[in-house]
């Protein structure tokens, strides 16, 4: 008999190989190259670039009918839902259907004022300010985000993801903290019955990110983030952390792909020419352009200011790279992804983090770094065949 598992989100994506390049695409591949056969769901209509071999689209109300889930037959689905209670009539068809749920969350784990007052409102204040403009303004909105956070906000989302969390068998976090933080919610809404259902289940890697021993590891620094969107990604943090880093050791340089801000370039077109020879805006490029740097990289640089997972570290350990983080629990992918060898984190402040950087190029130096070893290690947590098989495995320890 052939095993059956679906991917679904509840969004209207465009479903061609972009799609299937992340998140609950990738992980369709994922189940196939196990030999598990799969398909993503999304509702329709269909879209003309659509990858209908891989794709099932389907009117949405008939995702909220246990009927139409059971008449696809198969095992399981995992749930790209974010654990939002605008879903809870989709979980619960899928779960009266039969099937299996794993319902993924994608966060950091911060969901509101359940994760502890002083928590809470510490997220709430750094998130708040590092995203101001000026401090009056950002202070006035803080005071409001807390006032609503601690009110309206438990009514109007905990109460309903909730009842969205106590449908699934397996509630899927992306990091260690992120499970943890999610398994203290879970206590507040049920029970430990239901903060033992959540396990780790990282976002998923294409397998063709990998480390290539044929290419040399090279003094190379690689930025991969939306520059444009600049306080979340730190674009100013890592204008002056290049800077910095290139001034003080001339045999680095900086690979920064996706789209820069005006700002960006700008800032790069007034450098001296010897720092424009080694900083370097590559823009936007195929995933497997990127693939490349990394396989030439030493180091994977992060300067967001938050993140629920930080996709462009964990391809680049795949590929055998380091990282350098902000140490930031806005952050908490970061804390797993530095660990042992792998990397190291810093204030996340120029000064702070072109040091670690330096220390981290160190490391490189004293071949006190191992690509096989980073890119082995990951690669088996973090391929996208080894996420569909941690969730088969896991599965089998929640049936119900």
């Amino acid at each position: 008999m052939t095993r059956k598992w679906f991917t679904c989100t509840p969004v209207r994506f465009v479903g061609d190989r972009t799609f299937f390049a992340r998140d609950s695409g990738l992980l369709c591949k994922g189940f196939q190259e196990i030999g598990i056969e799969c398909k993503a769901i999304m509702p329709g209509p269909p879209m003309e670039v659509d990858q209908t071999e891989d794709l099932i689209r389907t009117d949405y109300r008939n995702l909220e009918d246990p009927e139409w889930w059971k008449s696809l037959g198969g095992e399981g689905v995992v749930f790209y839902g974010w654990g939002s209670g605008k879903y809870v009539r989709i979980v619960r068809a899928i779960k009266e259907s039969g099937l299996f749920l794993v319902s993924h969350m994608d966060t950091a784990g911060m969901l509101g004022v359940f994760n502890g007052l002083g928590e809470f409102s510490g997220n709430l204040w750094r998130v708040t300010m590092g995203e101001a403009t000026h401090p009056l303004p950002g202070i006035l909105r803080f005071a409001a985000r807390l006032a609503y956070g601690c009110s309206v906000a438990v009514l109007r989302n905990d109460i309903s993801r909730a009842q969205h969390l106590k449908q699934a068998d397996i509630i899927g976090a992306i990091s260690p903290i992120a499970l943890e933080r999610i398994r203290k919610v879970c206590r507040i809404y049920g029970s430990e019955e239901l903060a033992a259902r959540v396990q780790l289940v990282p976002h998923p890697n294409a397998s063709y990110m990998s480390w290539d021993p044929s290419i040399p590891k090279e003094r190379l620094i690689v930025a991969v983030g939306r520059w444009d969107d600049a306080k979340v990604k730190g674009t100013a943090l890592l204008m002056q952390v290049s800077e910095l880093c290139t001034i003080r050791d001339s045999s680095l340089s900086f690979e920064i792909y996706g789209h820069p801000s005006q700002g960006m370039r700008v800032w790069h077109d007034k450098l001296s020419p010897d720092l424009r020879e080694r900083i370097h805006l590559m823009g936007i490029v195929p995933n497997t352009d990127v693939m490349k740097a990394y396989q030439r990289a030493r180091i994977s640089l992060c300067t967001s200011l938050r993140e629920g997972y930080h996709t462009a570290s964990a391809e680049a350990m795949c590929c055998g790279c380091s990282v350098v983080g902000p140490d930031v629990p806005e952050i908490p992918s970061m804390k797993w992804f530095a660990c042992g060898e792998s990397g190291r984190m810093a204030a996340r402040n120029a000064e702070s983090m072109a040091q670690a950087v330096w220390e981290e190029n160190r490391e490189w130096n004293k071949n006190a770094r191992n690509p096989k070893v980073i890119s082995d290690n990951w690669s088996a947590q973090l391929h996208s065949n080894r996420v569909a098989l941690l969730i088969l495995h896991t599965s089998l320890n929640f049936k119900r």
